[in-house]
This record gives C-alpha cells, sequence and structure tokens, in this order.
C-alpha cells in the first residue's frame, strides 16, 4: 500500500469522526452560546482536517490543489485557536469571553481572506505563513493564560476540575495544530488523529454539565500502567526463567513452565490483591473507616439537643477524617408562602448568619424537596433548570463557598441541610464520600428535629419571660398612671379653688364697700385687678381641660404661612417677668436659619410656651435656658429647649408626655405659674405633644438622670415639617 493511500485513509476516518462530532452539535435543540462555539469550532476542524490531508497528496493531485491546502493550514489553525480561545473564555465564564471572541474571529477572518486572495492571485507580498503561524502561537498562548488563571482561581474543587478538563482538552487540541504546523512532511498528518483527543472531550464537555474526575482519572490510568508493568515483569521473568533453567537443569520446558506459573501465581496474587488495595484506598481517597466512624457519630449526637452543638459535631466529625476547611448546619423552616427560610448555624469557618427564603416555585428548592440526592455548588451554577433560580438565592448560596449540601429529612420532611467545603486536597468529593456523608445526614435527622423542638421550648420560654416582664411594665405604668390621675384631681381642685377663693374673696370685700357707701374709683380699680389675675389662671386652666380633651378626639388647625423667629418669640415674651424674677437666663440660637415654614401659629406658640414654662418651673434660680434651631433635611427642621434644671430621672422620659402625669411629689405642688419644682395638672407637656404631633412632627426629652445636687439638665427635642401635614412624623429619629 502506498504513502499516498494511508494519507487518504486517515484523513478520510479522521474528517468522518469530526463530521459526526459536527452533526451532534448541529442537530442538538436549543443551542447556547458554547454550543454554537463549539459547533464553529468543528465545522473549522474539518475544513482544517481537509486542507492537511490535501496538502499530503500529491501522488493524486494536481499541485493547484496540495498547494491551496498547504497554504490554508497556518491560517485554519490561527481560527482554530481564535475559537478555541473564545470557546475556553466562554467555558470558564469569563464575562470578556465576547470581546475575545470578536476580535480572534475578526482577525483570522482577515488573515483566511488574505490566504485565499493569494492563492488565487499569487504573491510574495506578505509571509502569509509566518504571520499564520504567530497568530496561532499568540492566540495559543491566550488560552493558556485563562486556563492558569481559571484552575489557579478556582476555590471549590469541581469548578477546579472543570478547569483541568478543559488544561487537558485545550492541549490536546493545540498540539494536534501543531504537529501540522511543524516541518514534519507526511506525518503532518498525525495532527488530525491527535486533535481528536481533544475534539471528543470537547464535545462532551460542551454536551454535558458533569465532567470527569481528571485527576481521578489520571490515577486510574497510573494504577492500570502501574498493575500492567508488574504484571508483564513477572511474566517476563517466567519466560526468561524457563528458558534458563531449560538449558541448566536439562529438563523439559512444559513441565517446567508449569511448575515456574504455579509458584508465581502463590506469589502474584496476594501480592496483588495487596497493591490493588493500597491503590483503590489513594484513589478513592477514603483513608478512614465509614461505618466505624458512623457509629461514634451516631453515639455522639444520641444526647445533642442544642443546634449549634450538633452543627459542630457533625461538622468536626467530617473535618477528622476528610480535613475539610469550612461546614455549617443549614437549618430549614417553610414559610407562610409556601417557601422554604434556610438559616445558617456556623460550625467551622467564618460563614455569615444570614437566613434566606427559597422561592416556593425556585427550581433549587424544588430540587432539594423532591430528590434526596446530595445538592452540589456546581450544579446550582451550571445545571440548566437550576441557572434558573432567582440570582438572590443562587448569589446565598455561591457566598457559602459551599461544594456540597446533604438534605437532611425528618418524618419525610426537609428539615435542614448538612452544608461542607471543599477538602484540602482540592480534590472533588468521590461517589464512595458523598455516599458517606449521605448516610451521615441521614443519621442527623432525628437529632436535628430533637433540636429544633427544644430550641422551640427555648424560645417559647424566653417568649413567656419577656411576656411577664412586658406584663410587670404595663402594671407599673398603669399604677404610675392611676396614681398621676388621683393626683391630677387634687391639684386640679387645688387649681380651681384657688382662684375661686381669691374671686369670692374680693366680691365680698366689694359688696361690703359698696354697702358702707365708702367705696372708691381707687378701690374699685385695685379688687377688679386682683378679681382679673384668677380669672384669667382659671381661664387658663379651664383651657388647658379642654385642650386636653382634644387629643384624644384630635385638635384643629390652621395652617398658614409664618416664621418661626416670630413664633419663639410670642411664646418667649410672655415669661420674661419670671425669668427676670427667677433670675435665669434664656438664649436662643439658629431661629433665623429656618426659613418661612407653614403651620399654625397660636398652636405653636402654646406648645413652646408649655415647654419653656417646663423649663423654667425645673431650673433653680440663676440657671440657663437655651433655644436652638437647625435644618436636619430639605423637608425637617429641628428645636431644642435645654436647661441646666434638675434633671429628669429615666423611668419619667417615657411618661412625662402622658395626660395627668407629673414628676415630683403632689407636696411640693404650687399654684404659682413659675415657682421652682412647682407643678401644675400635668397637662402641658401632654398638649405641648399633642401640638407637635398634630403638626406632623415629633417630640421627645433627654436626661442624663435627675440630680437636685448636680442639675444635670434636660433637653427637650421638637422635629417639625417646613409645611406642616396630617399624619406621622416622615422624620426617622435616629437609634
Amino acid at each position: 500500500m502506498s504513502t499516498w493511500s494511508y494519507i487518504a485513509v486517515n484523513g478520510i476516518a479522521t474528517g468522518l469522526i469530526h463530521l459526526v462530532l459536527f452533526l451532534i452539535l448541529l442537530f442538538r435543540r436549543g443551542k447556547e452560546a458554547k454550543e454554537k462555539l463549539a459547533l464553529a469550532y468543528m465545522g473549522i476542524s474539518l475544513l482544517w482536517v481537509t486542507a492537511v490531508t490535501l496538502a499530503h497528496l500529491e501522488d493524486i493531485f494536481i499541485p493547484a490543489v496540495t498547494d491551496s491546502g498547504r497554504a490554508l493550514i497556518p491560517t485554519l489553525a490561527a481560527l482554530l485557536a481564535a475559537s478555541q480561545l473564545a470557546s475556553i473564555a466562554q467555558f470558564l465564564e469569563y464575562p470578556f469571553w465576547p470581546i475575545a471572541a470578536t476580535a480572534g474571529y475578526t482577525w483570522a477572518t482577515i488573515l483566511l481572506l488574505a490566504t485565499i486572495y493569494f492563492i488565487l492571485f499569487p504573491s510574495n507580498l506578505l509571509p502569509l505563513d509566518q504571520i499564520g503561524i504567530f497568530s496561532w502561537a499568540a492566540l495559543i498562548l491566550g488560552t493558556t493564560v485563562l486556563l492558569a488563571i481559571g484552575t489557579f482561581r478556582s476555590r471549590l474543587a469541581f469548578h477546579r476540575n472543570r478547569a483541568l478538563y478543559w488544561l487537558f482538552t485545550a492541549t490536546a487540541l493545540a498540539t494536534g495544530h501543531a504537529i501540522t504546523l511543524l516541518p514534519l512532511g507526511p506525518l503532518q498528518t498525525i495532527g488530525p488523529p491527535v486533535h481528536l483527543i481533544g475534539a471528543i472531550p470537547l464535545t462532551r464537555g460542551v454536551l454535558t454539565f458533569w465532567l470527569p474526575n481528571v485527576k481521578a482519572t489520571l490515577r486510574s490510568v497510573f494504577r492500570f500502567l502501574f498493575l500492567f508493568a508488574i504484571t508483564a515483569a513477572l511474566l517476563t521473568g517466567v519466560v526468561l526463567s524457563v528458558e534458563r533453567l531449560t538449558d541448566i537443569l536439562a529438563l523439559p520446558s512444559i513441565p517446567l513452565t508449569i511448575l515456574l506459573a504455579v509458584g508465581v501465581a502463590l506469589i502474584y496474587l496476594p501480592l496483588y490483591q495487596a497493591l490493588v488495595r493500597l491503590v483503590d484506598r489513594l484513589l478513592a481517597g477514603v483513608g478512614f473507616d465509614p461505618a466505624q466512624t458512623l457509629r461514634d457519630y451516631s453515639q455522639t449526637i444520641s444526647g445533642v439537643l442544642d443546634q449549634e452543638q450538633l452543627a459542630q459535631t457533625a461538622v468536626q466529625t467530617v473535618a477528622q477524617v476528610l480535613d475539610i476547611r469550612r461546614g455549617a448546619l443549614l437549618v430549614a423552616s417553610p414559610t407562610e408562602r409556601g417557601g422554604l427560610l434556610l438559616r445558617p448555624v456556623p460550625a467551622l469557618g467564618e460563614i455569615s448568619t444570614d437566613p434566606v427564603e427559597l422561592e416556593p416555585i425556585s427550581p433549587i428548592l424544588v430540587r432539594l424537596q423532591e430528590d434526596d440526592a446530595p445538592l452540589f455548588q456546581y450544579e446550582i451554577e451550571h445545571h440548566p433548570v437550576l441557572r434558573e433560580s432567582p440570582q438572590r438565592e443562587r448569589e446565598w448560596l455561591r457566598v457559602l463557598e459551599m461544594e456540597i449540601y446533604l438534605p437532611i429529612r425528618a418524618q419525610g420532611e426537609l428539615a435542614g441541610l448538612l452544608a461542607m467545603g471543599p477538602q484540602r486536597t482540592g480534590e472533588p468529593y468521590s461517589p464512595r464520600v458523598v455516599e458517606f456523608l449521605a448516610t451521615l445526614a441521614h443519621q442527623t435527622g432525628v437529632a436535628l428535629q430533637n433540636a429544633r423542638l427544644f430550641a422551640g421550648l427555648q424560645e417559647l420560654n424566653a417568649r413567656i419571660m419577656q411576656l411577664n416582664e412586658s406584663l410587670r411594665t404595663a402594671y407599673e405604668r398603669l399604677e404610675r398612671m392611676d396614681r398621676a390621675k388621683s393626683d391630677f384631681l387634687n391639684i386640679a381642685s387645688h387649681e380651681l379653688r384657688t382662684p375661686l377663693t381669691q374671686i369670692r374673696g374680693y366680691t365680698d370685700v366689694l359688696a361690703d364697700l359698696a354697702r358702707s357707701e365708702v367705696l372708691t374709683q381707687e378701690q374699685i380699680a385695685r379688687i377688679a385687678d386682683n378679681i382679673s389675675r384668677p380669672v384669667r389662671r382659671l381661664e387658663r386652666i379651664i383651657n388647658a381641660l379642654l385642650d386636653a380633651s382634644q387629643l384624644d378626639a384630635g385638635m384643629t388647625f390652621r395652617f398658614t404661612p409664618t416664621t418661626l423667629a416670630g413664633i419663639m418669640r410670642m411664646a418667649i415674651e410672655a415669661w420674661l417677668p419670671a425669668l427676670k424674677e427667677r433670675n435665669i437666663t434664656l438664649n436662643t440660637y439658629g431661629l433665623d436659619s429656618v426659613p418661612l415654614i407653614r403651620a399654625d401659629m397660636e398652636r405653636l406658640t402654646q406648645a413652646f410656651s408649655n415647654l419653656i414654662s417646663n423649663a423654667i418651673k425645673f431650673t433653680p434660680d440663676g440657671g440657663r435656658i437655651t433655644i436652638e434651631a437647625h435644618p436636619l433635611d430639605d423637608e425637617h427642621f429641628e428645636v431644642t429647649v435645654t436647661d441646666t434644671g434638675i434633671g429628669i430621672n429615666s423611668m419619667d422620659l417615657g411618661l412625662i408626655f402622658e395626660k395627668f402625669y407629673r414628676v415630683g411629689s403632689i407636696d411640693l405642688h404650687s399654684s404659682g405659674d413659675y415657682k421652682f419644682k412647682g407643678g401644675g395638672p400635668g397637662l402641658g407637656l401632654a398638649i405641648a405633644r399633642g401640638i407637635i404631633e398634630g403638626h406632623g412632627g415629633c417630640i421627645w426629652a433627654e436626661s442624663a438622670g435627675y440630680d437636685e445636687e448636680r442639675c444635670p439638665g434636660s433637653t427637650f427635642h421638637v422635629v417639625l415639617p417646613y409645611h406642616a401635614h396630617q399624619g406621622p412624623c416622615r422624620w426617622q429619629r435616629p437609634e
């Protein structure tokens, strides 16, 4: 058989196999980007195989055909390298793969068109062969860099295995290209068969997301070669020994051969079995007794009632035998919408405890509920169905950096997941290890159910204690409010009786003077003035009671444009005599920095007047009151009223804005409006809060505590909108 016939048969055979791979990809439905790129690669491969074959069939084709095939080899190799670079970048999910594909295909296409042009119109203008070889080398170098980066950056074993798989595939493909570019003559036709060694894994990698374990495959090959070498060495030794002993002992070869075969068999069988066990142990990666480990684990968790302790026990058991880097227990709880809430319980490594809710129609949830098999992170990222899960769920699982999730079931329901990170060896979990982990997760089901029940009891007990504390606090609050209402009745009766007594007394005096007919104009004026003061005080008390009655029914407001400075000026003006008499300094800051506002001027004046009155009453003589205003944001401003008074007890801060509540002893009550520690009926701050909240604002008080000697003072904060509105305050108070 002549050389050309071998070349033709080789070309036809490799071409047909490439064609079969091309057709498999061509007729696959629903092709994604990776399948389209692989299809383009196999199509170019058919042209390349044809060119390589034609280039060495000078005996049956004219020089124009063979020369054309030879000229196209470097260009087609560069086009294959460009397609390979795009495919590898897409397989490894580099975000820039479209740019790499566009640039590589564009350059290789330009080179191909130039080659075809110079084939039709021969010219030595450009060294296209050298350009094609250089382009191929540059593109292959780029592919190698991408594969190296993908291999070293992979933190999960299955991702690293994926990179290794494509590394070996790309190496075989590039080796096939390189053989056809070397000056080997007819030996260049070996390139397409070598190329097939990579083309077949390329097609397989496109059609399925599960890839063979590269390291395990290499170990299997090593085991086969190792055992084959030992067996071949023993058989060779038997043959040589028979020949040698036949000459030395002058014995027939057949009996001697049988005798030696029996002896070697007695030695070889135990040796072979020992070698197989040793190599299988290394291949499986299991250097422990799974049955004994599971028995010990079952005894350990039988008395565990705490979820964190259970997670520690399960993960530490696995870590001791597999040397994993991280692990956690994901406790599952059904949601009202039919989904599943996963809450991590860390056990090994730094793991976030933020939970995630799996949607009711999430493919991940469906997979966990319907299939009892372990779920791999590799599946979540590459399985066409699981990749349709919400991005939020997949991102949450990706951040966990776990390799495998093993379902834990209790009474047939999914109770949780045992999540294990990658092994320190960097190897994917072998089937034997996965079976061990699945059994361990199955044994964890009852313990997890008991731990959840125990946690539920603890939570229920905590809630009961919290409710008891809330009831105790509410009871104390009711007692204080009840005492406040009783005090209010005493104070109100005193507040009403005092001006009435004064009015009655001056009225009697006026009547006696009138009967004695000695009443002068000066006496009438003085008596009228004395009657007017208690009447005004009585009027203020009644108005306060009426305003308080409107707090629950709702106050009416008339919002008009006004200024904060004008409101505060009127509020302060009423207390100037009191400030002077008590020698209290009052300073204001920033009132003019607040622009025009829309509010009820009369009501806001009343509210700030009540706050100033409160500050005066609880500030010793010679003290200081500061009123300061400043903008908060585009919609709100704040006013603070700060005094150097005796302060407020922390227990009273939440009650001072309630109706009828007042601090201090009722025995210290004074009917004066501004006496030190003189209290009123307990309505001023309640009315102030009602007015502020009626403007869409909020009010609160702060104090370091109650101390009459140290005088820590108090600060009342008022936040108001520039444009008052009915409804809750829109400004969020910082925590």
